[in-house]
Parts: C-alpha cells; structure tokens; sequence
C-alpha cells in the first residue's frame, strides 16, 4: 500500500489566494512602494555603479567586487542629520558582518561633497563614499528622500529598495543567511507575490558561519508528490509566532523543528503520532515536534484529543492556518524539518520512510549540534 493521507476535505476548503505576511517595510506611499517592486528582485544595474566617481576607498564597486556578497547602499546627505545617523549604524552593520560577505557603500550627491568627503577623511564617515554627480544613480534605484536604503543579494539581484531603518538589520541577516542559489529562489517568490519571511531563527545559530551550513550533508530533497508547495532548501514563508500553544510552550532556540499539520479526523495523522512521539524522546533536548491543528475543527476539538492522547511533543492550533495556506498543502499529513538556520531541509508525509531518516540526519549534520 502506497503512503495514504487525508486530501478531499481539504482540497474543497483550501483557499489559494496568496496574502504576504509581515515582511520588510518599504518607505513612501502606495505609488511609490508599487515602483520599487517593479525594480525588486531584478538584476541590479551596474551601470549604476559606472556612474559614480569620487570613491574614497579606491575601489569602486563592479561586478567582480560584489560577486557572492551582499551590498547595503544608503544614499544621504551631508547636511541632513537622519543621514548622520543612519551612517553610523552602516558603519556598525559593516564591522559586524564584513567577515559575512557585506559590503556597505554611500551614495551622496555633488552638493555637499566636500563636506563629506572631509568627514571620511578625519575618520568620522567609516564606510566608502562616491558621488551622484548628475544623479542618475539616485534616479535609477528612486531613491525620493535621505537616507533611504537599498540591498542587492548574494546573486546580485535588488532585493529591498527604499526600506525602513527599522526593518534593515532584518533585511541584511536574511540576505546573509542566503546562498546564491537561495538567494534566486527566494527572489523569484518574491516577484511572484510570496516574500519569504525570516525568523532569523535560532539566535544561536547566528554565531555558526553560513558555509558550516551550506557544507553539511543534509538529506535528499523528497522528489516524489508533495501535495503541497515545495519549500526544500528555504526559509519558511511566514514565521512561526502566531499558532496558540494547547501543550507548555517550549523553546526553540536552537532545536530541529518538525512541524506537522494534522487533524483529529484524519486516520493517517493518528497512524504517524507514535513515531513523531518515539522522535520526540530520543532526541530531546535537540528536537521539537510541533503538531498544529486548526485543518477544518476547532480548537476544543484538539484541546481535547491532546489531554487523551499523551505524547511527548507538542500540539498548536492555528485557526488562521497561516504557515499551512502559505504552504498550499493539499492532503495531511504533511510534514516539514528544518535545521536551526530555519531552512527546510526535508518535507512530505511523515509515514514516508524517508521522514524518519530525514530527521536523524538533519540532527546529525546540523552544524549546532558540533562537538
């Protein structure tokens, strides 16, 4: 007998409209926002770059300088004391994650060069400066104010135009968690509607370089019918936070998450419960197994299965459904594993064989778990 799941009930019920989560903030009002997407997730043009002169490290910025890195760009001004500000804080995002692959560059226009240009020089601008002469750079990106800030990804896409300050540190770690062929995935969900929304999960897992995790030998990605949307070497598309605890709230930090979707109704769901719960004992202490509810029953319903039926891991409910509908999950069970960076490493039906292997080896290889 083939892996069985629960599929009608949800097929009818299944709303597939895509709606974004809370991703990064964009500054200006809705026509303004509409004309940065239509540059987002485009490849940045160099040309750009070509245009500008006066650089006051040297070194201007071109395709081979920003190859496999994440740039930050701020266009300022020298006399606008947002500008000051927001020059410190690159500075620090500079310091911190330089050794991460970011590159930080300001742009400034032709008035008011000088004065900028003598701040880099008696050491109080810290990051590279080059000049908007006829401001084609700043037309280019529409930057329509000071400071507004940018972000090209590892694959030299435009990811973020015009961001919010208070979403920038957000914006740069996700971009650094990426490798270039994530960085292209999630720029193609992007334009297609779904912004993928970090957690930027583990705290933990910011100390670990990213190439312990894109070195690891993880499992195969399951090939076979997902009955939902494949998000195998992602970031989950919306962040968990918002499901309602039935068991003790547990933390996260630094754990193998599971999450599996499931109902009371569903036969095969019930089927997987003791080995989700024989996974959740063995690896405690490494591993959380979240079963979240809320697939077509109320949360008395599962409330209520949970007190009878004792296990180890734990039970959520979602009553908007927010990760499942994300997901466009057909059938349940459906299961997902994700390693402490918060990337998916292995999803489908939990009665697979491959699920089982699946966890022990993302604990194994998880770069968290290093002696």
């Amino acid at each position: 007998m083939g892996i069985v799941g629960c599929g009608a009930l949800l097929a009818a019920g299944l709303g597939m409209g895509l709606n974004n989560g809370p991703g990064i903030l964009r500054e200006g009002n809705a026509a303004h926002v509409e004309a940065l997407r239509a540059i987002e997730t485009q490849a940045f043009d160099l040309n750009l770059f070509a245009g500008l002169d006066g650089w006051t490290l040297g070194q201007a910025l071109d395709s081979e300088a920003i190859k496999g890195k994440v740039v930050l760009i701020g266009v300022v001004a020298s006399d606008n004391p947002q500008s000051t500000m927001a020059l410190s804080g690159l500075a620090r995002l500079e310091r911190k994650n330089a050794d991460k692959g970011l590159i930080v560059l300001a742009v400034h226009p032709e008035n008011g060069w000088d004065v900028i240009n003598e701040q880099v020089n008696s050491g109080r601008v810290k990051v590279q400066v080059a000049r908007d002469v006829n401001g084609s750079f700043v037309e280019g990106v529409h930057a329509d104010n000071y400071p507004d800030l940018f972000l090209i990804d590892r694959a030299g896409q435009l990811r973020y135009a015009d961001i919010e300050n208070k979403s920038l540190k957000t914006a740069v770690s996700q971009l650094l968690s990426e490798t270039v062929e994530v960085a292209i995935s999630n720029a193609q969900d992007q334009a297609n509607g779904i912004e993928v929304v970090y957690e930027v999960a583990a705290k933990k897992a910011k100390g670990i370089p990213t190439a312990k995790y894109s070195n690891a030998d993880w499992p195969m990605k399951n090939t076979g019918k997902l009955n939902a949307k494949n998000y195998q070497g992602k970031q989950l598309p919306v962040a968990l936070g918002t499901e309602k605890w039935i068991s003790k709230k547990k933390d996260l930090e630094g754990k193998v998450i599971v999450l599996d979707f499931w109902a009371t109704w569903c036969g095969p769901c019930k089927r997987a419960s003791p080995m989700l719960d024989k996974l959740q004992k063995e690896f405690e202490g490494k591993l959380e197994v979240l079963a979240i509810g809320g697939q077509s029953e109320d949360i008395g319903k599962v409330r209520n299965y949970a007190r009878s039926h004792r296990v180890a891991y734990s039970h959520l409910f979602d009553k908007k459904q927010s990760i499942y509908r994300k997901l466009e999950i057909r059938a349940i069970p459906h299961t997902i594993v994700m390693s402490t960076d918060g990337v998916i490493r292995w999803q489908g039906n939990p009665l697979s064989p491959a699920f089982k292997e699946a966890v022990e080896q993302v604990i194994a290889q998880d770069p968290m778990f290093d002696d």
